[in-house]
């Protein structure tokens, strides 16, 4: 007989949950321990049987509600299991989280194909770097392939010998407005990042100008097969010259006839998800979904703000 149970985080088995996460097909780096330990102000979680299942909770209390809610820089989470997900086990996962989470908010991954008026879809586009390099450049488009010869042609160099940092603050200096995440989420991923590095798990390169100055970077997270595309820094003299086209064009290189999938992390974000397109990527939908147990007329509040569009 299947059961799932509400865990508190302290009583979490995080060598089992690891495992869990690293033996399912759809286990993603967002839901491993020490991702939603760095990246979650508090997280639970419920659990089917002896780690056969787990869906996190990650958790926040504001005016004394307790909610659920999607971390900055965690696209998808959800449930995350070695067998298919079933509607039936996805309902027997929300009906054993605690009343006392009044609210709730949660990126659900791709495996989880659930039916409903609270899911809506959004946009992830991947690309499979099983291929040889010089198969996987034919799918470039042609804006693609005339920025990386423009960024050759400019002496744009691409290093590999970039610490981490720096391409973060060029990503934070650019982005930030657009993105909308705060300064403390930002301090919590680079953390998390450099937590990464240290395990080699993180891939960081720039691209420089003639003159050695950095002016455009990219990060990824490495996880079993799965290459993250999180951070993307540039300057305006980047654009430019394509410098970050260049170092996308080194990525596909690098990782080519490894059997990596590329992870680009979205996008809803029309700008961002012609840029992934220019590179072969084909498209897949995951599921925001949400509940709310608010009382009226807060309830109604809150349906009025809700907002479930990914900038990312």
């Amino acid at each position: 007989m299947n059961a799932c149970r509400y865990i508190e985080q302290a009583d979490i088995d995080k060598k089992k949950w690891d495992s869990c996460i690293l033996q399912a097909a759809n286990g993603l780096v967002y839901s491993t321990s020490l991702y939603l330990d760095m990246m979650a102000d508090n997280w639970d979680a419920v659990i089917l049987n002896d780690y056969e299942a787990v869906l996190p909770l990650p958790w926040r209390k504001k005016w004394g509600i307790s909610y659920v809610y999607p971390p900055a820089f965690t696209q998808q989470m959800g449930i995350t299991a070695q067998e298919a997900v079933s509607q039936q086990i996805f309902d027997q996962f929300i009906a054993a989280i605690p009343a006392k989470f009044r609210y709730l908010e949660m990126n659900l991954n791709n495996a989880n194909r659930i039916n409903g008026d609270s899911m809506t879809a959004r946009k992830n586009y991947l690309l499979d770097l099983g291929e040889e390099y010089s198969t996987l450049q034919k799918n470039f488009s042609r804006s693609a392939s005339r920025n990386i010869k423009q960024a050759l042609n400019t002496g744009i160099s691409v290093s590999e010998n970039v610490k981490v940092r720096e391409v973060f603050e060029l990503h934070r200096h650019r982005f930030k407005e657009e993105i909308g995440f705060s300064i403390n989420d930002y301090d919590k991923f680079l953390a998390l990042l450099e937590a990464f590095t240290k395990r080699g798990s993180c891939y960081c390169i720039g691209a420089e100008n003639k003159e050695g100055q950095l002016i455009a970077g990219s990060i990824y997270i490495i996880y079993k097969s799965r290459l993250y595309f999180v951070i993307n820094g540039n300057t305006e003299e980047s654009l430019q010259v394509g410098a970050t086209h260049l170092l996308m064009d080194h990525t596909i290189r690098s990782f080519s006839a490894q059997n990596y999938i590329l992870d680009f992390e979205g996008s809803d974000h029309p700008s961002f998800a012609r840029f992934y397109e220019q590179y072969g990527a084909n498209g897949e939908n995951y599921f925001f979904y949400s509940l709310n147990r608010l009382p009226w007329p807060i309830k109604w509040l809150k349906q009025k703000k809700i907002n479930p569009v990914s900038k990312r």
